[in-house]
């Protein structure tokens, strides 16, 4: 269904010319062709939603002094060599501090001779079953919160809402013919496009004479179809300064949707410039219009420092991973409860179960059990866990293929969404499964000790003097 769905989807926005249509000056379908075809796909695959709506994460936070500098500090920035632009998707580390794992160690490797300053979007911006604005204490040293600017807009698009007709109607237009072909409502998401489109209109102004007060010599990021990086990249690409995605999901051939086009050839305004990529494996370059040339193998700088720091933890029992996902989180959590009962009269195993970041607060009572701990915080990174078990159990989560690193067997569950893409990267072996249920689980635990074998070649080694030589690179071509 999803490699017929995919084609379909790429094909029916070059016969409807959906990247042809212009709001002011912005390609409207580049931004919400992402959110559409995500929510045509869980439809489709009745996938639960991305966001818990268990509301854990609800506690309104007391604005602290520093906190409201770090807000208002984006009106002053001026210089900056580097913007970087993260997601408030933090992890806490043993220093207590919560990092971006995506972009901080990219800083330190360029801090030192470069002014680099962060732009970080409130995490109820990006989720919105949280109130949580940023997870504090940060490791970032140079950042600006941007929640100000969205309480802006919002103060903007109360006062303008009879401008908003024209967009609503093309908005509108495109929902009646993408809901008559793919036959499903789309309501909820327009609405949520059509905001988020606004959103880059009513702040256009005000980022593009930062971004011109700034004069930085690239921006780094953490792509997704988030509104305040799609009109930073605009801009970027009409002031010629150059965009870098750091990688940060493994890509398939189909997925994810926003890095994948039909037509190979044409200019997009909204797609970063170059790509740092963890290796050639991981990174399917089919239907992604970016050159070659500007692709670069660098591996992962944070899963590097992780398989360092964690060579020496002890383990004292024999740990089953799951690593959970938001939209299959019901799914899973069902097959680890069914693999615990069928090893509850084994002592020698414990199931170590793994909510996904943006899962936190969700409550599966299926997971009530003695031979099962549920990890529901932000307190240690996933490389922790997969460094204390002996097995990952999963469907198609980047933390699998990273997992690799760690020597964990690995049990792909294949009768799920997702899985076939996996199936085309990480190839059955000695210590990869693809299993259909919690029972053939079970079978290979009881027939194999389940011992560590690193088997992996997916992953390009970290080199940082090579990774500095690149962007001076990318940054002396423009």
């Amino acid at each position: 269904m999803k490699s017929d769905t995919f084609k379909r989807f790429l094909l029916f926005e070059e016969q409807e010319n959906f990247l042809d249509i212009e709001y002011k000056g912005f390609k409207i379908w580049e931004f919400a062709r992402g959110y559409i075809y995500i929510e045509i796909e869980m439809i489709y695959n009745k996938l639960q939603p991305l966001f818990s709506e268990q509301k854990k994460e609800l506690k309104r936070q007391k604005s602290s002094f520093s906190s409201v500098l770090k807000k208002l500090k984006i009106f002053f920035l001026k210089d900056a060599d580097y913007i970087f632009l993260n997601n408030p998707r933090r992890v806490k580390q043993s220093d207590g501090k919560y990092y971006c794992i995506y972009t901080d160690l990219m800083i330190d490797l360029l801090k030192g001779k470069n002014k680099c300053v962060t732009f970080e979007d409130p995490y109820w911006y990006l989720n919105p079953t949280s109130n949580v604005s940023h997870f504090e204490p940060i490791k970032t040293e140079n950042i600006c919160y941007l929640d100000y600017i969205e309480r802006l807009y919002r103060i903007k698009k109360y006062f303008s809402k009879r401008k908003n007709k024209e967009l609503h109607n093309i908005l509108l237009n495109i929902k009646e013919k993408i809901e008559k072909e793919f036959k499903c409502d789309l309501t909820n998401i327009f609405k949520l496009v059509e905001d988020r489109i606004l959103y880059m209109l009513y702040t256009y102004n005000f980022y593009r004479r930062l971004m011109v007060r700034a004069k930085p010599k690239a921006v780094f990021e953490f792509y997704d179809i988030f509104p305040s990086k799609i009109v930073i990249n605009k801009i970027a690409k009409e002031l010629n300064v150059p965009i870098i995605e750091i990688q940060h999901g493994i890509v398939t051939k189909k997925n994810p949707i926003f890095l994948k086009y039909g037509n190979m050839d044409r200019d997009y305004e909204c797609l970063p410039d170059y790509v740092l990529s963890y290796g050639k494996k991981l990174l399917n370059l089919e239907y992604m219009p970016i050159k070659k040339e500007n692709i670069f193998y660098i591996g992962s700088l944070f899963l590097n420092k992780k398989l360092n720091e964690y060579k020496k933890e002890k383990i004292n029992k024999k740990y089953i991973l799951f690593v959970s996902q938001s939209n299959l989180g019901q799914y899973l959590s069902t097959c680890a409860s069914e693999l615990a009962e069928l090893l509850k009269s084994n002592g020698e195993y414990q199931i170590i179960y793994k909510m996904h970041p943006y899962e936190i607060g969700a409550n599966y009572e299926c997971l009530n059990k003695k031979n099962i701990t549920v990890i529901n915080d932000r307190n240690k990174d996933l490389y922790y866990y997969q460094s204390i078990s002996c097995a990952q159990i999963g469907v198609y989560s980047t933390g699998l293929y990273e997992g690799l690193n760690f020597g964990l067997n690995t049990f792909i569950l294949s009768n799920c969404f997702g899985f076939n893409e996996v199936k085309d990267i990480i190839k059955e072996s000695q210590s990869v499964f693809y299993v259909k249920n919690a029972k053939e689980i079970y079978n290979i635990i009881k027939e194999k000790k389940l011992e560590k074998n690193i088997e992996n070649n997916y992953w390009e080694k970290v080199d940082h003097d090579k990774i500095v030589k690149i962007i001076n690179k990318i940054t002396c071509r423009h």
